[in-house]
């Protein structure tokens, strides 16, 4: 075993301890050995079902004494830095909404707009397998050709309720 090893966390090369016999993986420092213990965990919780359900009824636990709107409360009020920082960015966020128009507000590009695009009534779904010009635009959107069938809306009704 060598004098020195390549921490798996930060990548620096440091001196082993020699009290750890069973080969260091993490150096000394604090981030280092979060990583560590948050590496235990995440196997410990996938490997030992016993584990992982005392850890869940801790967490119930905790979360029905200490309630989220609560939480937030006291950490606003022990980091008043982080108040300042969130308003000042909030309210460059709220200017460069304020700028947008129409459907630029909208951060989905395929999303549907206000207005009606299909008249209300009964459709049938069936595959669209291309384009005119023979080219799908988004590969892992489902394509659909919408054709209106006429029904009586009382026939309907009947076979759908089973009266």
């Amino acid at each position: 075993m060598g004098w020195t090893f390549r921490c798996k966390h930060c990548g620096r090369i440091v001196a082993r301890n020699p009290r750890i016999k069973s080969g260091q993986r993490y150096c000394r420092l604090p981030g280092c050995q979060g990583a560590r213990k948050n590496a235990w965990r995440l196997d410990k919780n996938q490997k030992d079902e016993g584990y992982r359900k005392k850890r869940s009824a801790s967490n119930k636990r905790w979360r029905k004494h200490h309630f989220a709107h609560t939480y937030q409360q006291k950490y606003r009020e022990m980091h008043p830095e982080y108040v300042v920082t969130n308003r000042e960015k909030q309210k460059k966020r709220n200017e460069k909404r304020k700028n947008l128009q129409g459907s630029a507000k909208i951060v989905k590009s395929d999303a549907l707009s206000a207005e009606r695009l299909i008249n209300p009534g009964l459709y049938a779904l069936s595959p669209y397998t291309e384009n005119s010009e023979g080219k799908i635009v988004k590969s892992d959107a489902l394509m659909v050709q919408l054709s209106l069938i006429q029904y009586d809306a009382t026939f309907f009704v009947q076979q759908m309720t089973g009266l």
